[in-house]
């Protein structure tokens, strides 16, 4: 009898104890924007993010959200703690990771990795709060390229005249499209890929995973295609108002965040090999460089002429000398690494 009496105490000394470490357990919402929904490719790899978080004593509770406007409201109107948005949403928060989907300026996937890493140290810590708000983490969505209604659009000069969406907050992507003598046509992420499937816009920027997940075949017709060179990168930043959260789990947030890069990765590539080969628009060497040469003088132009302002909205100076070591950091033979007007 003792020995049963025992083993009862035992077991209801670990329930309670079970019990109290389920109620220390913080709870806190967190608001996804996903254009698919609970569906999304974002919203599911966050739903790895929100296990550790668990593990680091954070419950999150997550919502789906397809509208990033109706996130940023709920989110200042405090009905979530956290929010994951793209880098538009992000430049509402914080310049410095905003200015990551600054037009060309992270041309390829190696030089994201690069940057991923950067984020998640402590040596840039400082630029990841401000204004009362801290950035919890930043992983890729996928490069951003160019979906056209013309494969013969493969060039520079071939952009002239085109119709091209904007999305509401991108000043540069807007500055650029002037720059090289097309028509910007307003859009959000709500509904850009209708205005492309729609035949109100020639040209649309957007990841891979938007040819099926938004049906962008349907704007291409039989002629179009996606030009393979990427834009600009796409993010999902998370953010959460500055001491929401403890220091510990801020830095551990981002670092977990970090390490979702290679599973990230590999379903943005899955999305972009399912894309038919036909589909793809390559470029020549020669065009490619002018492509590059070209947003990047974009940049410099919108920040050495009589727009610093806007300049200032759309690239924080610390970000893009960062972005311009880590490009020259995996292609250091880039004609930018020695010029004189280098960002």
């Amino acid at each position: 009898m003792r020995l049963f009496l025992t083993l009862m105490t035992s077991v209801l000394l670990s329930s309670v104890a079970s019990v109290t470490q389920a109620q220390s357990v913080e709870s806190k919402a967190f608001c996804v924007f996903d254009v698919a929904g609970a569906s999304g490719y974002v919203y599911q790899t966050l739903q790895t993010y929100q296990r550790h978080a668990i593990a680091e004593g954070v419950r999150l509770r997550m919502q789906p959200y397809t509208d990033e406007d109706q996130v940023v409201a709920d989110f200042r109107a405090g009905e979530c703690d956290m929010i994951a948005v793209t880098d538009m949403g992000a430049r509402k928060f914080n310049g410095f990771t905003g200015s990551i989907s600054a037009i060309g300026a992270i041309p390829r996937y190696e030089d994201l990795k690069v940057l991923m890493y950067i984020l998640a140290s402590p040596r840039v810590a400082r630029h990841l709060e401000a204004d009362g708000y801290e950035v919890m983490g930043v992983a890729p969505m996928g490069a951003a390229y160019l979906f056209v209604n013309d494969r013969s659009i493969n060039n520079v000069d071939a952009l002239r005249g085109k119709r091209v969406t904007i999305f509401e907050g991108h000043e540069d992507a807007r500055h650029m499209i002037r720059f090289i003598g097309a028509e910007p046509v307003d859009a959000k992420i709500s509904n850009f890929a209708q205005l492309f499937n729609d035949g109100q816009a020639d040209i649309s920027y957007a990841p891979g995973a938007a040819y099926e997940v938004l049906e962008m075949f349907r704007g291409m017709g039989e002629s179009g295609g996606i030009v393979r060179y990427p834009v600009g990168q796409v993010t999902v930043q998370l953010f959460a108002r500055s001491g929401t959260f403890d220091e510990s789990f801020v830095r551990e947030s981002r670092r977990i965040v970090s390490r979702l890069y290679p599973e990230v990765m590999r379903v943005i590539r899955e999305y972009e090999d399912a894309i038919p080969e036909e589909r793809w628009v390559d470029i020549p060497p020669e065009a490619m460089q002018d492509y590059q040469e070209m947003l990047r003088g974009v940049r410099v132009e919108m920040q050495d002429s009589g727009q610093q302002a806007l300049a200032s909205i759309a690239y924080n100076e610390d970000m893009m000398t960062i972005l311009r070591k880590v490009r020259c950091y995996t292609n250091p033979g880039a004609d930018e690494c020695s010029s004189e007007d280098r960002e």
